[in-house]
Parts: C-alpha cells; structure tokens; sequence
C-alpha cells in the first residue's frame, strides 16, 4: 500500500489507496488520516464551525458562534455577520476593504459613537492624526484670548489674542538699514522709508513696486553708456580716457578708424595701411578638422599636411616612420602569424621563432587530465576511444550503455541493438532498451 506520509489534511492523497493496496494494509491508512485530522485541529472537543458565504443566511445546524458574509447586498457591500445562538448581529468591519472598521450606532465602553445623538466622548488626549474638523460655531475651551505671547504649548490663540500678539510686536520693532557711508533705523509704526536717487540715478515708484534705473552718461552728468553692435557712444559729447584706462593699448585713438563692414564667423581685425583703417578679415587658422578621424601635422617641410582617414585601410594604425615627411604614417598592424590553423586546434609555440601552429591533434604530457564537461566526437560513430595495439589498461564506469542502431549491425546476425549493463549487489543486470525485457548474468564464483 501507498501509504501518506501525511501530518495535517492538506498533505493526504485523495489517490490513496489504490486499487491494488492490500486490504490488511487499511488500518495503517486510517491511522495516517486520524493522525492528519487531530494535527491539523489541535485542542477540539465540539462542532467546528465554517465560514458561510451566501446572500441567503445558513438554512440547517445554525450554532452559535457561525460566521456569515452576506453578500446581498452586492459587491462592495457585504457584510460580516456572526450568530449569537438566536439571532445574526452585524460586526463592524468591512470584508472587502483592508483595515476599515465601520461603527453606526455602536458604542465603545458605553459611549455611543455615530447615533443621531451621538454623546460626549471624555478622555485625556484627543489625536487626529490628519485633520481635526470642528462644527461652524462650535464651542472650544482651553483658549488664549489674552496671553498668547507668554508662548504656551496647551492654549489655542483666537483671532483677536493673535491680533493683540502681533499690533504689539510691529510697534515694537524697526527696520535697521546699514550703508556704506551710514546707518538708519526706521519706526515700522510711524515711519516711512525713502528711496533717493542721486548723480545719474532715478528712483520712481508705482502701486507696490519701486523702481531704480540708471540715467544715460553725458558730459554733464555722471551715467551708464550704451552699447550697440558696433560702437561705443554716450547721449551727448565726447569720453576721454587716460591711456591706463585700457589694458594693452596705447588709447582708444589706436582703434579710432573701424571699417563698417559686417564680420562673419571666425574673423578678426586686421590693420590695412593702404586705408589706414582696421578692417574684418577671415583668421589665418581656422578649425581644418572636418571629416571623423583625419589628423593635422606641422614640420619645417610642409606647412600642414592632413591624414585623412579615408586614406587608410581598417586595421591600419599609425606607426612612427622615420622616411616620411612628417615621422608617421598609416601602415598595417603586424603580429604573431598561425600556421595551418583551423578551427578549435590546440595553438603551439614553434621553437623560438615567432611563429604560432594550430597543431591537428592532441599530446597530453601530464598525469592527470581532468574534464569538467562532456568529452564527445564530433559526430555519431565516427571515433574510437583506444585501438588495437594502444588499449586502455582500465575502465572504470558506472552503468555501460551498448548502443549500435543506426549503424552497421553486428558480426553475427547483422542486427542492431541497444543494451545497458547495470550493477547489483549480488548480480549483474542486462536490460534490452529495445523491448524492454530484463535479463540476470549467471555468475559462477570460483
């Protein structure tokens, strides 16, 4: 018999036994289920009672203590139920929401909660962790009308002890302005601040935004110049600078004839004796580098010589050559060369030349040749392991599989077969892969 090996309900077969299970086998069976049923419902000594799942409550056997959910009323509105030996009364948390506990009309120790006359709830702290929302009108005590800037942690200030907090603090305080050339403090509840511009600056100031804007410079009045793309102007006469007042130059009359032409990209200004004038001109060494991967090279032979890569071939690398004209060029990359090599040959060294060889085959001087996969020919019957002459000395296997279908059958008969030869205790096993059938060598001990 099959028994299960079974310790609670859920781990019985329902296919055991079977039909060819001994009969005086039962009682074995019956044990390994009694065993199951008291494990899997430790410490029962009356009726269990299940969970009834129905729009309609349980018909027959109602007990006390029976839960049912009834679904009556749809989904999203069933509804946990227990009975209490005459009647069902509803419990007071949803079936179908996680961690919602619905009370109407119960009580928590006496006091009703969510009736249409809901009590009083008295206790020592009152947590609303998100919100507390209170009725319009509704009465708070513990409230500071007075005494709000004493800072207490348990009060709640109304609008007007705020008000009286705040009127009082704003009389108190000024505004504290520091310059570089002197300080101010201004009275927030009886003084104004002015802004005053001065030497060519002008202050304005509209609704609630004052404005500081700077006068154009001219001979009479100290300002900020304008600029435009071409040149430097004021609103009226003539700037003078010392010729300190310029890094690098001599004064500003070194600069004093620019040609009008518009410059382009990449121009700079170049001096045209002939015009006496700085003209725009096209730099002398602009960006050459304009096709992926060329190179530039300077040397006392060639004012520039590119080496674009569509000169080289793929492959190539730039090797130092002392006959060219600039020391380098494209060449091709050499290295170790391979002899005879093909695919998945063993590579050797060929002396001391720089040579490489894919050898053909295989010589394995050491003592022990250890192989973590597979060692297989490269096709079905196509190698020997050993030959006449050049046999193993031992062979150590675990089951030996005999195996010749598919290719030339045997010596005798010319059949085929498949056969494996299995270890036993005692005896040696032949099993026929082809029908099946199980074979026992007779052994003679000697």
């Amino acid at each position: 018999m099959a028994l299960d090996p079974a310790n609670y309900i859920d781990e019985l077969s329902i296919t055991d036994p079977t039909a060819t299970d001994l009969v005086s086998q039962g009682d074995d069976q019956i044990r390994t289920v009694k065993r199951a049923v008291k494990q899997s419902f430790p410490s029962v000594d009356i009726a269990v009672n299940a969970i009834h799942t129905s729009a309609t409550a349980p018909a027959v056997a109602i007990t006390e203590g029976l839960v049912w959910i009834d679904t009556s009323a749809g989904a999203g509105n069933h509804v946990a139920k227990i009975y209490d030996g005459s009647s069902f009364i509803v419990l007071p948390f949803s079936v179908e929401t996680a961690q919602t506990v619905d009370i109407n009309g119960g009580a928590i120790d006496g006091t009703v909660i969510g009736g249409a006359t809901p009590a009083a709830v008295s206790g020592t702290t009152l947590d609303g962790s998100t919100s507390l929302v209170l009725a319009t009108g509704a009465t708070v005590t513990g409230i500071d009308n007075a005494t709000v800037g004493t800072g207490s942690a348990t009060l709640l200030a109304t609008q007007g002890a705020i008000k009286t907090y705040v009127d009082a603090q704003v009389t108190a305080q000024d505004l504290d302005i520091t310059t570089d050339s002197g300080s101010i403090d201004i009275d927030l509840d009886s003084e104004s601040l002015t802004v005053s511009g001065g030497e060519g600056i002008d202050t304005s100031a509209t609704g609630t935004t004052v404005t500081i804007a700077a006068e154009e410079a001219t001979t009479s009045n100290k300002g900020v110049a304008s600029f435009d793309t071409a040149k430097f102007t004021v609103s009226s006469g003539a700037v003078t600078t010392k010729d300190s007042a310029i890094i690098g130059a001599a004064s500003l009359e070194d600069l004093s004839n620019v040609s009008s032409v518009s410059p382009t990209n990449d121009y700079v200004l170049k001096y045209s004796s002939t015009s006496s004038e700085w003209q725009p001109a096209a730099f002398a060494y602009p960006d050459k580098l304009t096709t992926k991967g060329d190179l530039l090279a300077y040397n006392s032979v060639d004012s520039e010589t590119r080496f674009p890569i569509s000169g080289a071939s793929n492959g190539d690398v730039l090797t130092v050559d002392s006959s060219a004209t600039n020391g380098f060029d494209w060449a091709a990359a050499t290295g170790t060369t391979i002899n005879t090599n093909a695919d998945n040959r063993v590579i050797t060294g060929s002396g001391t030349a720089n040579t490489l060889n894919g050898e053909s085959g295989l010589t394995y001087n050491g003592s022990v040749l250890t192989v973590t996969g597979n060692l297989l020919p490269e096709a079905d019957g196509t190698r020997d392991l050993g030959a006449s002459g050049t046999t193993w000395a031992n062979v150590y296997s675990a089951d030996l599989h005999l195996d010749n279908t598919g290719h030339v059958g045997n010596d005798v008969d010319g059949s085929t077969g498949s056969w494996t030869i299995q270890e036993g205790s005692d005896d040696l096993f032949l099993l026929n892969r082809k029908n099946g059938k199980k074979y026992k060598f007779t052994l003679q001990e000697v």
